[in-house]
């Protein structure tokens, strides 16, 4: 059992006199919110991200010894794994992995309603549904992500990431989509109560902020209270993926002017911060493509099928999400406004080259940061 300290969010009044998660007063519910102390408990843990697609498992190796070499050589305690396909995961050695980055749909909306004409407007027809969600209904949703929790018993994880996100291709370049961030706050809420229920995980569920407008951007702290006085799961917090956050910000220039507004947004969180549990920490720099390509008049081309469209979506999401590493050391006084237990290294990349030069480049820069947890152990 975890111990550490605790307080209630929002706060409780006075006269409450109950403690347990998603406690209910004059209808408004208070999420229990911990401080997880576990193995390791004095320091942060610094993570890298890797998932089951066929590049990275090149670059995990015969029975993951490379990955693991990885860690050994850089420092790492672990990766975050997002897990896709139907691969082997009892091959992974259950040491690597230190959290769970859950499956991101992107479009929700249409398959948690059961909404087959909004299905076949987005994809065409049901066998295309069939493959991108695995069935037709909301149910398979709740399958799929309750399998993954599943996994993240397996692993011992001690927190899941999940994005509180419903977007469609039809705004991905034009970022104006006809529905409010309640809604989507709303529908991510009801789809994780829902999955946790009657689930063995008792880990944290940690919710990722993007960038795209309608959605949890971390742009007010009402975004924060709604999705948390929603929640019936008491160990929720926040992971903060700051290349996300920057780009919201197309008008940033360089890196020191993009640590600036990050910090400038962070501090706008107040007490909200506490809810910080994880950091995806990476940098990208992309408002100049953004703008570019928000006046493009046909920016799908060709493309008809949902198969094409998504492709090309994905290519400008690429490009929007850069994944690169910070290089400015002022990059570090992050951790003097957030007290996260975990920080992911969480980069894009091809070669174990790449992916090596990028983890020494943001470590430098981090300075003491990184460097304190190698002297603690």
């Amino acid at each position: 059992m975890p111990c550490g300290t605790f307080r209630f969010y929002p706060p409780l009044p006075l006269t409450a006199g109950a403690f347990a998660p998603g406690y209910c007063f004059s209808g408004k519910k208070h999420v229990i919110v911990f401080s997880f102390q576990g193995i390791n408990s004095t320091e942060m843990r610094f993570l890298l991200n890797i998932s089951t697609h066929a590049q990275d498992l090149s670059l995990a190796g015969k029975d993951w010894r490379d990955a693991s070499s990885l860690l050994q050589e850089t420092g790492f305690d672990g990766f975050e794994l997002y897990p896709v396909g139907d691969y082997d995961f009892d091959a992974i050695p259950k040491e690597l992995i230190g959290g769970i980055h859950l499956r991101f749909f992107v479009m929700l909306k249409q398959i948690w309603h059961n909404d087959t004409n909004g299905l076949l407007d987005i994809f065409g027809d049901e066998e295309t549904v069939r493959q991108y969600y695995g069935g037709h209904d909301r149910q398979c949703v709740i399958d799929y992500y309750k399998k993954q929790l599943d996994l993240a018993v397996a692993f011992d994880c001690p927190y899941v990431v999940f994005h509180p996100v419903h977007y469609e291709l039809d705004y991905v370049f034009n970022w104006r989509p006809p529905w409010c961030w309640e809604e989507t706050v709303d529908l991510s809420a009801e789809v994780i109560n829902e999955v946790v229920r009657d689930s063995n995980y008792r880990g944290w569920i940690l919710f990722e902020n993007l960038w795209w407008p309608g959605n949890f951007r971390l742009d007010d702290r009402r975004e924060i209270d709604r999705l948390f006085e929603r929640l019936d799961y008491g160990k929720s917090g926040i992971v903060l993926d700051t290349g996300h956050l920057l780009n919201k910000n197309q008008s940033l220039e360089d890196e020191e002017q993009a640590i600036t507004y990050l910090f400038k947004e962070v501090d706008r969180l107040g007490e909200s911060r506490e809810l910080i549990k994880a950091v995806h920490l990476c940098k990208s720099l992309s408002g100049e493509y953004v703008r570019e390509s928000m006046q493009r008049s046909n920016p799908f081309g060709n493309a008809v099928s949902f198969r094409d469209r998504f492709a090309v979506a994905a290519r400008h999401v690429r490009r929007i999400d850069i994944h690169d590493a910070f290089d400015h050391p002022s990059i570090a006084g992050l951790y003097d406004k957030i007290e996260p237990e975990t920080t992911v290294f969480e980069f894009s990349f091809r070669s174990r080259k790449e992916w090596v030069d990028k983890i020494y480049r943001q470590q430098r820069a981090l300075g003491e940061v990184f460097s304190a947890k190698g002297a603690a152990s």
